[in-house]
C-alpha cells in the first residue's frame, strides 16, 4: 500500500477522549421571566443561522431536580448561554442546571456565555437583591446545605465570565444585543468546526476545492453541484462546507435527505422548511408547489442566503426548491448533492465537483477511527485492516460500516468476518449502494448488470458493440450510468468501483439465492462448470461468461445449452470440451467460443438475431454447407482455426462488417460472394499460407482495411470493379504478386498505407501509382527484384514515409525532391551498382566494391519535413553522402552506419540544427568523427575499427547523453582517450547538477578497455558490487549514483530502445536498495545503450549516471529514504536472454548537488 502502518502510526498523535457534541448551544433561563420575549427572540435568531440549539420548554417545577435528559443535553452542548433574570435564582432547577454547566466547563471545556437581563451582574455574583431573597427562602426550605453552597459557587463563577449586560449593550436595543450574541456564537463555533475539521479524514482538502468553486468574495448568485457514487461522502463534505461558511449569510439552511422526504411528505413540506428556517416563520403552510415557488422567489430575492439540498434525484426537486438564479439575493450560494451528474447539467449549475474516493492512507485512517478509535490499526491487525480497506475499495461508507462492525471484536472474529465478506457482502452497504440502481430504467438496469457481471474493465467500444447487439442502446445507457456514478471511463475502459460491482453481483444472486442455474447471468467459474455438468440450468439464463485463465476440462451436457432458451451471450475461453452440444439457443446475439470443438455448427443453428460469431482456435472445417440467412450478423472471426478449408456462401449475410480468418493455414479458397459484401469494413486473411483462390472480382463499397500479409501462394490480386472510396490500408507483404493491378490505383483514391514489403516477385511499380493522392506510407522493403521507382513518385505530395530497404534500387528518382511532406526516408541495405557483382568470385567482389559507387542519392535539400533518414549499408564511399544533406532543417535521426567512407564533411553534419541521434555503426574505414550539431543527444560509432578520436572531442558537446564506442579498438592505443571519456562523464554530471534541462534522466558512455576512474569512491572486481552507505549519506542534495562497469558482451541484450531508424541494445543494471528493516526496493535501469548487437569477447567499460528521480518515477510511491543502508548492483540479463552480460569490475560514486 502507499503508506505503511508504521507511517500511519507516526503521523498520529495521542488520541484523547473528546466530548460527543450534539447541540451547538444550550439555553439556561427562568421561563416565566424571559421565555416569551428575550429568550424566544434569541432562540429564533440562533436557529435562523443554523445553530442547533437546545431550549427546554417544559414548565419548571419548584424544588425538583433537573431531569437526566436535561443533564445529558447540557453535556452534549458546545456552548451554554445562561440568561440571568430577576427570578432566575428562585428556581432550584435553574441553579442545578448552572452547577452542571460549570462542571461541563471544567471537565469538557464547554464554553459558557452569561447574559444579564434586567439584573446587575454584581447582584448575581454577590447574591444581592432578589437573588439574596431567593437564597434566603432556599435556606429555609432545603436541608442540603452543600447543594446550596454549590449554587452560590456556580453563580460567582459564571458571573465572572465575559458576557452581556443587556440594558448597557447597544444602548439597550435588545435586537442588536441578540445579533451580537449570535455573531459571537457563530465565531466560536467556526473555530470549533475548523479544529474538528482536522479530524474529518480526507475532508479538508476537498472542502478547499469547493471553496475555490464557491468563491464567496464575489456577489454573484452561484449554484454548485457535488456528485459521486453512493457512500463516497457527498453529504459529509457539503455539511463541512456549510458549517464553515453559513455565518457569512443572512440566512442558511441545510436540507437533509431531500429524495426521501420529498417522496414521503411532498415538495411543499421542503419549501416550508426553507422559508421557516430562513425567516423563522412558524405554522407556515403551503398548499401547492406553485404557490411555494412564488413565495420563495418573492421572499428570498433580496436576501443573501446559503441553501444546501442533500441527495437530489429528480429535476422537479431543483425546480421547486431553488428554481433559478433570480430567486436569490446577491452573494447567495446553493449547494446540491446528487448521484446523478445529468441533473446538474439539466439545471445548469454554475460549477460541479466530482467527489473522488479516499486514498489508501486516508482509508486506513478512517477505518481505524471506527475499528480502533484511533487513526492507525492496533498491533497485529495491520494486515487484516489492509485486506478490509482493499475490499471496501476506499469507499468511506464501507469503511465506517465495517470498522464499526469490527470494533471491539477479537482476532478470530476479524478473520471470520474477512472470509465472510469474500462470499457475502454487508447488507447495510449493499442497500445504500442500490439506491442508484433502483432509480434506473429497466434497460439501464440490464446494461448495468451486464457490465458488472461480464464487461467491467473492458474496452468501451467493445462493450458498446456487445450491448448494441442486444438492442440496449448503449450510447445513452452508458452515459446515464456515468452520470449516476455507477461506472467511470478511464483510458477507454469502463470501470466500476469494486463494491458497486459486488452490488451488481448481489442483485443477480438474489434472483434465485443458492441456485445459479435459475439466475439471469452466470460468470463464476465454479457455478458455470457445475450447472453445465449437472444440467441444473433453466430458461432464465441470458448470459454465460466462462473465461478461464488456463486450459481446463469442462463437461457440457447436451441438454444444458438447449434449456437456455433466452441465452443471448455465450463466452467460453480455454475450456477443453470433448463433446459439443447439438443445440445453441436461437436467441443468441453474441457467440464467442475459443476452441470450439466441432467441425460444423449444429444443423439446427438458426440464430437469426446473431450479431457476432467468434470461434478462434476452433476445429471448424466449414461453418455450414448451405446458405444461411443471418441478416443481423456483422462480425465473423475464425482466426487460428487450422482445419478450416473453405468459407461459407456469404449471400445470406449481407450486413457483414468484419471478416477475420487470420492464420487459417488450411484455408484454400474464399467464396466468390465475399467480393460483394457491400458493408464489409475489414478483411483479414493474414498468414493463410495455403490460400490460392480469392474472389476474381470485388466491389466492397465500405471496405477500409484489407490484409493479405503472408498469403504466400496468392499471386493474383482481384479485379476491382468500381470505386472503393473507403479503403485506407492495404497490406500485401510476403505475397507472390508479380505486378500490382492498375485497378488498385484507379479505384482506391483514399488509400493511405500500401505495404508491398517482401513481395520478392515484384519487379516494378506502375506510373499510375501517382493517382494515390492520399497515400502517406509506402513500404517496399525486401522486394529484392525491384530495381527502380517510377519517376512519377514525386507527384504523391501526401507521402510521409517511404521504405525501400534491401531492394535492388540503385538510384531513386529525381522527383523525390518534390515530396515536401516526407518525414521518413529509408534505403537501408540498397548497395547500388556493387550489388550486381554478387556472382563474381570473392576477390573480384572486394575489388569491385572498392571502385564502384554505392546508392546514388539525388538532391534532397528540398525535403524540409524529413525527420528520419536511413542510408545505412548502402556502400557509400567518400563523396557518396549527398552534398546538400546539411539543408535538412527538420532532421532528427540520421543513420549512415555500415558504409565505406573514411570521413564525413563537417558541413554536412554540423548544419543539421535539430539532429538528436547520429548512427555510424560499422563504418570500419571511418577515421575521424565529424563535428556535431549542438543539439545532438546520442551518438553510436560501434564497430568503427579504424576510428581515431581527438582527445577533447566529446567535451565540446553539452547535450550528449548516450555515447557508444564498442569494438572501436583503435581507441585503446591512445591513452588520452579514456581520460577524455572520464572527463566527459564528470562534465555531464556537473551539467546535471546545474539542473541543465537535458539531464533530468540517466546518461552513459561505453568504450573498449577496463579502466575505472580513480574518483569512483567504491570499487571492486566481480559480477556485482555491494556497498554500505554512511549514516549521513542522504540529504536533499542527493542526485543519484555514478556507475562504472567493466563487462564483456557475450550475447545480445534484452533491453532495447527504439527509434525510427535503429534498435539499440542496452546494458541493464539491477539496483537493490536495502533499508534497516532488511526489505529492499528493486529498480532496473538501463545504462550503456550501444549501437551494435554483435558479440563482443573483449572487455568494455560503461560509465553512466543513474538519477534518483528515475528511481522515484519507477515506483508508485517515492523511494527516496534516509533509511537505506545498503546498495547492491548487478548486471541484468532479462528473462529472454540465453546468457547474461558478464560484469568483471564495478565502481560506484554518490553524486550530490551543489
Amino acid at each position: 500500500m502507499a503508506f505503511t502502518m508504521k507511517n500511519i502510526a507516526s503521523f498520529s498523535s495521542a488520541v484523547c477522549t473528546s466530548p460527543k457534541w450534539i447541540y451547538d448551544v444550550f439555553l439556561s433561563f427562568r421561563g416565566e421571566d424571559v421565555r416569551k420575549n428575550f429568550v424566544d427572540f434569541l432562540y429564533n435568531a440562533l436557529e435562523q443561522k443554523g445553530i442547533y440549539t437546545f431550549k427546554d420548554d417544559e414548565i419548571l417545577k419548584q424544588g425538583r431536580s433537573i431531569r437526566p435528559a436535561l443533564s445529558q443535553a447540557i453535556e452534549e452542548s458546545r456552548i451554554a448561554i445562561v440568561v440571568f433574570s430577576e427570578n432566575y435564582a428562585s428556581s432550584s432547577w435553574c441553579l442545578d442546571e448552572l452547577v452542571k454547566i460549570i462542571e461541563c466547563n471544567g471537565v469538557l471545556g464547554q464554553t459558557v456565555l452569561p447574559v444579564f437581563y434586567d439584573v446587575d451582574p454584581s447582584a448575581v455574583r454577590k447574591q444581592k437583591g432578589s437573588f439574596a431573597e431567593h437564597f434566603a427562602k432556599h435556606e429555609d426550605e432545603i436541608e442540603d446545605k452543600e447543594r446550596i453552597q454549590g449554587w452560590r459557587n456556580a453563580l460567582v463563577k459564571v458571573a465572572s465570565f465575559s458576557g452581556w449586560d443587556v440594558p448597557n449593550t447597544a444602548n439597550g436595543h435588545e435586537a442588536k444585543c441578540i445579533q451580537e450574541i449570535v455573531e459571537i456564537v457563530m465565531a466560536k463555533l467556526g473555530k470549533v468546526v475548523a479544529i474538528e475539521g482536522e479530524n474529518y479524514i480526507g475532508i479538508e482538502s476537498r472542502v478547499q476545492k469547493l471553496n475555490v468553486r464557491l468563491n464567496l468574495e464575489l456577489d454573484d448568485v452561484r449554484f454548485l453541484g457535488i456528485f459521486g457514487m453512493s457512500g463516497i461522502g457527498k453529504t459529509t463534505i457539503a455539511r463541512a462546507v456549510f458549517d464553515r461558511i453559513s455565518a457569512r449569510f443572512e440566512g442558511a439552511i441545510f436540507l437533509h435527505k431531500v429524495r426521501e422526504i420529498s417522496k414521503r411528505d411532498g415538495l411543499e413540506n421542503l419549501q416550508e422548511k426553507i422559508l421557516s428556517g430562513i425567516f423563522c416563520m412558524k405554522d407556515l403552510r403551503i398548499s401547492n408547489v406553485f404557490e411555494g415557488s412564488n413565495m420563495m422567489k418573492r421572499r428570498l430575492c433580496y436576501k443573501k442566503v446559503l441553501i444546501v439540498l442533500d441527495d437530489i434525484d429528480h429535476l422537479d426537486q431543483l425546480e421547486a426548491l431553488v428554481g433559478q438564479h433570480d430567486w436569490f439575493g446577491a452573494g447567495s450560494r446553493v449547494i446540491i448533492t446528487t448521484q446523478d451528474k445529468h441533473l446538474l447539467v439539466k439545471h445548469r449549475v454554475d460549477r460541479m465537483y466530482k467527489v473522488e474516493i479516499l486514498n489508501e492512507y486516508e482509508s486506513i485512517q478512517l477505518f481505524s477511527w471506527n475499528a480502533f478509535k484511533k487513526n492507525y490499526p492496533a498491533k497485529d491487525y495491520e494486515e487484516l485492516s489492509t485486506q478490509i480497506v482493499r475490499y471496501a475499495g476506499c469507499l468511506p461508507l464501507a469503511l465506517k460500516v465495517l470498522g464499526s462492525f469490527l470494533y471491539g471484536r477479537d482476532m478470530a472474529e476479524w478473520r471470520s468476518a474477512v472470509e465472510r465478506l469474500k462470499r457475502i457482502p454487508e447488507d447495510e452497504i449493499m442497500e445504500k449502494l442500490k439506491i442508484s440502481f433502483n432509480g434506473l430504467k429497466e434497460i439501464e438496469k440490464k446494461i448495468f448488470l451486464d457490465i458488472a457481471c461480464f464487461f467491467e474493465g473492458k474496452n468501451r467500444d467493445y462493450i458498446k458493440k456487445l450491448l448494441d447487439s442486444f438492442t440496449f442502446y448503449p450510447d445513452i445507457g452508458i452515459k446515464v450510468l456515468i452520470e449516476k456514478a455507477l461506472v467511470t471511463i478511464f483510458e477507454g475502459r469502463i470501470l466500476m468501483h469494486p463494491l458497486i460491482q459486488e452490488m451488481g453481483w448481489h442483485i443477480v444472486r438474489q434472483e434465485a439465492p443458492g441456485e445459479p442455474g435459475k439466475q439471469s447471468r452466470l460468470w463464476v467459474e465454479e457455478d458455470i462448470c457445475h450447472v453445465l455438468a449437472t444440467d441444473e440450468v433453466t430458461g432464465s439464463v441470458e448470459g454465460l461468461w466462462l473465461n478461464l485463465s488456463t486450459p481446463k476440462d469442462v463437461v457440457i451436457k447436451n441438454e444444458s445449452l438447449e434449456k437456455m432458451k433466452k441465452l443471448r451471450l455465450l463466452k467460453i475461453h480455454n475450456a477443453c470440451v470433448s463433446r459439443c452440444p447439438n443445440c445453441i439457443a436461437n436467441e443468441m446475439r453474441w457467440l464467442d467460443w475459443h476452441g470450439y470443438p466441432s467441425k460444423f455448427l449444429p444443423d439446427s443453428f438458426q440464430a437469426k438475431k446473431l450479431v457476432s460469431l467468434k470461434l478462434q482456435y476452433s476445429r471448424i472445417i466449414q461453418l455450414w454447407k448451405d446458405i444461411k440467412f443471418l441478416e443481423k450478423l456483422k462480425f465473423i472471426d475464425l482466426s487460428h482455426s487450422k482445419k478450416l478449408i473453405r468459407t461459407p456462401d456469404f449471400t445470406g449475410i449481407p450486413n457483414l462488417e468484419r471478416l477475420i480468418l487470420e492464420d487459417c493455414s488450411s484455408l484454400v479458397e474464399i467464396h466468390p460472394s465475399a467480393g460483394h459484401l457491400k458493408r464489409l469494413q475489414l478483411l483479414n486473411l493474414r498468414s493463410c499460407t495455403n490460400l490460392r483462390s480469392l474472389p476474381k472480382q470485388i466491389i466492397l463499397e465500405k471496405l477500409e482495411v484489407m490484409i493479405l500479409s503472408g498469403c504466400s501462394k496468392v499471386d493474383e490480386f482481384p479485379e476491382i470493379l468500381g470505386p472503393m472510396n473507403c479503403v485506407i490500408e492495404v497490406y500485401l507483404e510476403a505475397t507472390s504478386l508479380k505486378e500490382i493491378p492498375p485497378s488498385i490505383f484507379e479505384y482506391l483514391p483514399s488509400l493511405v498505407i500500401l505495404n508491398l514489403s517482401y513481395c520478392k516477385n515484384l519487379t516494378s511499380l506502375p506510373s499510375s501509382i501517382c493517382r494515390l493522392k492520399c497515400l502517406e506510407t509506402l513500404i517496399l522493403s525486401g522486394c529484392s527484384k525491384l530495381e527502380k521507382l517510377p519517376e512519377e513518385l514525386g507527384q504523391i505530395e501526401s507521402l510521409q514515409e517511404l521504405y525501400g530497404n534491401e531492394t535492388a534500387i540503385s538510384e531513386p528518382p529525381s522527383s523525390l525532391v518534390l515530396l515536401k511532406n516526407l518525414k521518413v526516408l529509408s534505403f537501408r541495405g540498397c548497395k547500388g551498382i556493387a550489388s550486381q557483382t554478387r556472382s563474381l568470385s570473392s576477390w573480384m567482389v572486394r575489388e569491385k566494391c572498392q571502385d564502384s559507387r554505392g546508392l546514388v542519392i539525388p538532391s534532397i535539400s528540398a525535403l524540409t519535413s524529413l525527420v528520419c533518414l536511413d542510408l545505412s549499408d548502402c556502400n557509400l564511399l567518400d563523396g557518396g553522402i549527398p552534398c546538400d544533406l546539411g539543408n535538412l532543417s527538420s532532421l532528427e535521426a540520421l543513420n549512415l552506419g555500415g558504409n565505406n567512407f573514411t570521413s564525413i564533411s563537417a558541413a554536412n553534419i554540423k548544419s543539421l540544427s535539430r539532429l538528436k541521434t547520429l548512427l555510424l555503426v560499422g563504418c570500419k574505414r571511418l577515421e575521424i568523427l565529424p563535428e556535431l550539431p549542438p543539439r545532438t543527444w546520442e551518438m553510436y560509432v560501434d564497430n568503427c575499427t579504424s576510428l581515431q578520436c581527438e582527445a577533447d572531442l566529446l567535451l565540446k558537446y553539452e547535450n550528449l547523453r548516450m555515447v557508444s564506442f564498442t569494438n572501436c579498438f583503435q581507441l585503446l592505443e591512445d591513452q588520452q582517450i579514456f581520460c577524455m571519456i572520464a572527463a566527459t562523464l564528470e562534465r555531464l554530471l556537473e551539467i546535471s547538477l546545474s539542473e541543465h534541462p537535458s539531464y533530468k534522466h540517466d546518461f552513459s558512455i561505453c568504450l573498449p578497455g577496463r579502466n575505472i576512474p580513480a574518483w569512483f569512491t567504491y570499487q571492486n572486481t566481480g559480477p556485482s558490487i555491494k556497498i554500505e552507505l554512511p549514516s549521513n549519506w542522504y540529504n536533499d542534495k542527493f542526485m543519484g549514483f555514478a556507475v562504472c562497469v567493466v563487462f564483456d558482451l557475450i550475447t545480445e541484450f534484452s533491453l532495447w530502445k527504439t527509434w525510427h531508424v535503429y534498435n539499440h541494445p542496452a546494458l541493464g543494471i539491477d539496483f537493490f536498495l536495502r533499508h534497516q528493516g532488511k526489505k529492499s526496493h528493486i529498480f532496473v535501469t538501463e545504462l550503456g545503450y550501444i549501437g551494435t548487437d554483435n558479440k563482443i569477447h573483449s572487455d568494455h567499460t560503461c560509465l553512466g549516471f543513474a538519477s534518483y528521480n528515475c528511481f522515484d518515477s519507477f515506483f508508485d510511491v517515492p523511494v527516496v529514504s534516509p533509511t537505506y543502508m545498503e546498495v547492491h548492483a548487478r548486471c541484468s540479463g532479462g528473462s529472454v536472454l540465453k546468457m547474461s552480460p558478464s560484469a568483471k569490475a564495478w565502481g560506484i560514486h554518490l553524486v550530490y548537488g551543489k
